[in-house]
């Protein structure tokens, strides 16, 4: 059995954080694309509905990222 070395478990810990931070981050771009999709359908706006809901998006993406990096760092 292979020992694990010092420090896995916050890395991986971390790394895990991360890439939760990257889904959510897409996610959010993703969903304010696709409300924006829906918007544009409704009336009949292509493509403006959709570049304000992805920029939306981007933009709280950015900020929850941002403040839980800020978090994590005075933790």
């Amino acid at each position: 059995m292979s020992k694990r070395p010092e420090g896995f478990g916050k890395a991986s810990g971390e790394a895990a954080k991360g890439l939760s931070l990257a889904f959510e981050f897409a996610g959010a771009v993703f969903l304010f694309w696709f409300l924006g999709r829906l918007v544009d359908s409704w009336l009949q706006t292509d493509p403006w509905a959709q570049l304000v809901g992805a920029l939306i998006g981007w933009a709280g993406g950015f900020l929850h990222v941002y403040y839980a990096t800020r978090e994590t760092k005075t933790q």
